[in-house]
Order: structure tokens, then C-alpha cells, then sequence
């Protein structure tokens, strides 16, 4: 308002502050909506960025609040730093609680197939499973 028009915001580091500002926006929004609803489920997948830093990115499964419409969203991008099967559930349900969502209400959760997050015995499955019983049996996706 200040520069008399001349402001392009065309810095690499105005465009990143705005993304992360949106993004930071658009995140609030979907957990709000998230904690308005009585249950959700999510969905997590391991993958390597373009600077081979491994992390999940984690999607939340809810029903809309009185539009009964189911929503899946993504929420963020959760750099690994343990690979095992319980660091991963570490990270996931630290995450959420992070994010400020109620553990307790979490009914589902998802992984694709990879050893590591489905496994039966030492997997993130199994894990989430013993912190939170109520959770379901895990929905695989590929």
C-alpha cells in the first residue's frame, strides 16, 4: 500500500513467504474442519523428496460437518527420521497432536504397501494399533 506501485513481489523469498503463509491458511482450515467432525482416518506415504530427504506426506479422511460429505486432504509433508516401524507411528501420531487433532477420535488409517508401514508384526500398522485400539484395520492403497 506504502510503495506507489512499483512492488513486483517477484523475490523468490516473497513468493515462499506468501506460499507458506496460504499453506499455513489453507492447513488451519482443514484441521478446524477436522475437529469439527466426530471421527477421521488418515492416509500416509513414504516418499523421497527431490533432495533425497526421505518424509511421509499425511492425508486426512473426514466426514464435512452437516454436509455429510466425505473429505480427504492433504495436510503436510513430515520429514523421517527413524524408518522403523515404531519410529514412523511416532512420527505420524506426534504429528497429528501437533496439528492439534484429537488422537482419541482417529478411526482408520491407511498406508500403501510398503514393508515398513504395513507390516504385521513391527510395522506402523501394528503400532498405531496398540497405542489406539479404536483405530481400524488398516486400508491399504497403491
Amino acid at each position: 500500500m506504502n510503495s506507489g506501485g512499483r512492488s513486483m513481489y517477484t523475490s523468490s523469498f516473497i513468493q515462499n513467504k506468501l506460499i507458506n503463509t496460504f499453506g499455513h491458511l489453507i492447513q488451519s482450515q482443514i484441521v478446524r474442519n477436522v475437529r469439527k467432525s466426530i471421527i477421521y482416518s488418515i492416509l500416509a506415504d513414504e516418499i523421497i523428496d527431490i533432495s533425497q530427504i526421505e518424509q511421509f506426506s499425511l492425508c486426512v479422511r473426514y466426514v464435512e460437518d452437516q454436509k455429510y460429505k466425505i473429505r480427504e486432504d492433504f495436510l503436510t509433508f513430515v520429514p523421517i527420521y527413524d524408518v522403523t516401524g515404531a519410529g514412523l507411528a511416532n512420527t505420524v501420531l506426534e504429528t497429528l497432536s501437533i496439528l492439534g487433532l484429537d488422537l482419541k477420535k482417529m478411526r482408520g488409517h491407511g498406508y500403501d504397501g510398503a514393508a515398513t508401514m504395513r507390516g504385521q508384526f513391527r510395522g506402523v500398522q501394528v503400532s498405531i494399533k496398540e497405542k489406539l485400539p479404536l483405530a481400524l484395520s488398516p486400508l491399504f492403497f497403491t
